[in-house]
């Protein structure tokens, strides 16, 4: 009887075993599930072209009439934004971090100087899946090379820079600042010396500045993942500014 009563025993172990990996498995392997530990949204690889005909790649996060370009730090790529997206997408908005030409899987060779323009095609690129609006959103040199962007381009409804530099390889932010007629937001953390004197520069440069300085040292993306609340800030000012509904206040350039 012993004997009987341990094999039923063990019997009834593997059926609960195996009901609780059934049960993970549909929980974990759906579409649009990540390993982040965030709110689940769709995501998709894709691929979109620039006006000199190359071919970028990128992940877009979600859904929604307000996309958001995430254009990364040098030297990572694309996938440094991925947690961020994740959380910006849950809010409600279309997240797109691309990588610029000549980083991961994106064709042609860095060059910096033409980071603005990679910057325009995944707007482009938003507006051709579906949003009606979009922000430019970087991180250090992305960051850069928005804010460079928002000067040609009156589309983009606010600008967020985390770290960016003033000044980087041939792109420079200072020189056409005052043309930026929409929101910008400056992050930068304070033992981060160099972003930390740009954001200065930068507010001063800018017509409509908006900032937030955060202890540490802590540059870029990397920023975003020591201070979660930065994300939090992103998406305040992003509600604020590009809102999901036009009831929002807008400004007019």
């Amino acid at each position: 009887m012993v004997n009987r009563a341990v094999v039923k025993a063990k019997k009834a172990a593997s059926l609960l075993a195996l009901c609780l990996l059934v049960l993970a498995s549909a929980c974990g392997g759906g579409d649009g599930e990540n390993s982040d530990g965030d709110t689940s949204v769709a995501e998709r690889d894709v691929r979109f072209e620039t006006t000199d005909g190359l071919n970028l790649t990128g992940k877009l996060f979600g859904r929604g009439r307000v996309g958001v370009t995430l254009a990364h730090m040098y030297p990572a790529d694309a996938t440094s934004w991925y947690p961020a997206a994740r959380r910006i997408a849950a809010a409600g908005y279309m997240a797109l971090a691309f990588n610029f030409r000549g980083y991961a899987d994106s064709e042609g060779e860095t060059v910096i100087r033409k980071a603005p323009e990679d910057v325009q095609a995944a707007a482009d690129f938003l507006k051709q899946s579906g949003a009606n609006d979009v922000a430019f959103v970087g991180a250090s040199m992305g960051g850069t090379a928005s804010i460079m962007a928002a000067t040609e381009s009156q589309e983009a409804l606010a600008v967020v820079a985390v770290s960016a530099p003033t000044r980087f390889r041939l792109l420079d932010a200072i020189f056409p600042a005052g043309r930026v007629q929409r929101p910008v937001l400056l992050l930068a953390a304070r033992g981060d010396e160099e972003a930390f004197a740009a954001l200065q520069e930068l507010r001063d440069a800018l017509p409509q500045p908006d900032s937030k300085v955060y202890g540490g040292d802590a540059h870029g993306t990397n920023l975003l993942a020591d201070r979660p609340e930065a994300i939090d800030e992103i998406i305040s000012f992003l509600e604020r500014w590009a809102p999901l509904t036009r009831e929002g206040a807008t400004p007019e350039p």
